[in-house]
């Protein structure tokens, strides 16, 4: 993390700046990008892509919804627009509010993001964006992250058992077995081919590349 946050801060200039933090699906990019701000001496923000997404009816509408999380099932104009505010001098930016209770776009409630004086966006598109001024892309075996896929949406359905309004809660009393079985085969048909076809191809954008291992530890940082 110490070379990291060394790059960055020969590149920040005392003006606003952004940095993209993607990965595959499971690999930790929240969780490091907010040890990230919180290693940065500049007041910083993180906030995330699932925040850009597309409702779901929208989704349902342009056939999409088996493809959700694949860069056309978010709405990333609405992001570069955000990124192009704060460049021209706004400062604060209301964005949308992607839910997990729900799966989807919160039909009401808004966040109020204030101009810091950096911005981190984390999630599987953010190399996709044009305009960030910084690029790093997480990585681990695979093996590592499918583990890490499973154990997380084995925790999280857990967790849902009592609330009927989460849309985990569904399946939440299905046999583990069973559970599991489904679990990685959504992983095989969405989450391998997004990875594929359009996660792991953004990976040569990177400025630099962070390892981890099976503890979910940083391994090595290549900074290019």
């Amino acid at each position: 993390m110490d070379e990291l946050v060394q790059k960055i801060n020969q590149k920040f200039k005392n003006e606003f700046m952004t940095i993209a933090v993607a990965g595959p699906v499971s690999v930790g990019k929240s969780t490091f990008a907010n040890k990230l701000a919180s290693a940065l001496t500049q007041q910083t923000t993180v906030i995330s892509t699932d925040d850009f997404l597309m409702p779901n009816d929208t989704l349902m509408t342009k056939n999409l919804f088996n493809q959700k999380g694949f860069p056309q099932t978010y709405d990333l104009a609405k992001l570069e627009q955000v990124i192009t505010r704060f460049k021209s001098g706004e400062l604060s930016v209301q964005i949308p509010c992607y839910t997990q209770e729900l799966a989807d776009i919160h039909p009401k409630k808004k966040q109020t993001i204030q101009k810091p004086e950096i911005l981190i966006i984390e999630g599987v598109v953010a190399l996709q964006l044009e305009q960030t001024d910084f690029k790093i892309y997480l990585d681990a075996s695979l093996t590592d992250i499918k583990a890490w896929y499973l154990t997380r949406t084995l925790a999280m359905t857990a967790l849902s058992k009592n609330d009927p309004k989460s849309w985990r809660y569904q399946y939440a009393s299905m046999p583990i077995v069973e559970f599991s079985n489904l679990v990685m085969k959504i992983w095989d048909e969405t989450n391998q081919v997004n990875l594929d076809r359009y996660i792991l191809p953004s990976k040569q954008r990177a400025d630099a590349l962070v390892m981890f291992d099976e503890n979910h530890d940083i391994k090595q940082v290549t900074i290019k």
